[in-house]
């Protein structure tokens, strides 16, 4: 069965955008899905579509693919009305009127309502039968893309059910910190955790002129697709300077120690452009001595946090780990949004 993909007819009877934007150019879906190439699913997927506004997308995945389930969670009252009136009861696209900003709203369509129940998978590869899609371009809702983030890392969330892959639409500002590289400007907390819980790939970008923000192996890597403002939906209020850009997170199998892990980081990110034997004192009193007898390199230890790979952080993270004296972890205050400024 295919659906019919909302007219710009009926798209322009939406007056209120919540300040989100949206691609609905079919022709551009067209070149993305031809990218994802998903061959690996199964004739059991079942998708969750966060936030699927104006649902240009979700028809267009739904007719192409074809799942045995997808399911609309849409809480914006002038989206509801679009879907009740574009696919009535019964559609293949089920709905909730549940809010995705709201962790219950999960344990309420999973485990009360039974409205999708994925199956359980090992981590020994990429969910196959459960895909996670969502639009978060709203420039306020960086807190919660950040959130989830943390979630692939913890096994938590959506996530307890094995490596869910996400394709996420979020505004181009947080993509170009998720995907900074080391020694970049916008190396940051963020995209180190991007980094050590996912391979993640920059698929798409409303605007040209922004891929100078990206790192020059991200863009070779990634090759993403461009269009232009005249394929989007823009929320009232939204400059035309604000870009947008789509990845997919394809989460990793760790086994990180998170908890030494995040202390690590996070204290050694917020003097990121301060060289590592000067920096080390802020994992705990005594760390300096403590750790130049342990790194064999000296030379390591003029190396800055911002220019660190994870693996940097992981060979920390152990020494700390094994540190008789190391500080209380758990009575830790430090606020990462302390970081060094890159101005």
């Amino acid at each position: 069965m295919s659906l019919s993909v909302p007219t710009t007819g009926v798209l322009s009877k939406i007056t209120q955008r919540y300040g989100s934007q949206y691609l609905i150019n079919p022709k551009v879906f067209d070149k993305i899905f031809k990218k994802l190439d998903f061959k690996e699913y199964s004739s059991t997927l079942k998708v969750l579509d966060m936030y699927p506004g104006p649902c240009v997308q979700s028809t267009m995945f739904y007719n192409k693919y074809q799942p045995k389930q997808y399911v609309l969670m849409e809480s914006r009252s002038q989206f509801v009305k679009l879907i009740k009136s574009e696919f009535p009861f019964p559609s293949p696209l089920e709905r909730t009127e549940r809010d995705p900003y709201h962790w219950e709203s999960f344990i309420e369509i999973i485990e009360k309502e039974k409205l999708l129940v994925p199956e359980k998978q090992p981590l020994t590869h990429i969910h196959n039968s459960f895909l996670v899609v969502g639009n978060v371009t709203n420039r306020n809702n960086e807190s919660l893309i950040m959130q989830w983030f943390h979630c692939i890392g913890n096994r938590n969330w959506l996530q307890r059910f094995g490596r869910v892959r996400m394709l996420l639409w979020v505004p181009l500002s947080t993509a170009s910190k998720l995907m900074a590289e080391p020694k970049s400007k916008l190396r940051s907390k963020a995209s180190v955790i991007r980094e050590a819980f996912t391979d993640t790939r920059l698929l798409a970008i409303s605007n040209i002129a922004e891929l100078k923000k990206f790192d020059k192996i991200v863009l070779d890597e990634s090759n993403p697709i461009v269009f232009g403002e005249d394929s989007m939906l823009k929320g009232a209020g939204v400059s035309s300077a604000t870009s947008i850009a789509l990845l997919e997170i394809n989460p990793k199998n760790h086994d990180l120690d998170l908890e030494n892990w995040d202390y690590v980081t996070k204290h050694l990110m917020i003097l990121k452009q301060t060289k590592l034997i000067d920096a080390l004192e802020s994992l705990g009193h005594g760390a300096k001595d403590y750790f130049t007898e342990k790194i064999e390199d000296s030379t390591y230890l003029n190396k800055t946090p911002g220019e660190m790979t994870n693996d940097d952080f992981i060979y920390l993270t152990k020494i700390f780990a094994n540190w008789p004296f190391k500080p209380d972890i758990y009575m830790d205050f430090v606020d990462i949004l302390q970081e060094e400024s890159t101005s």
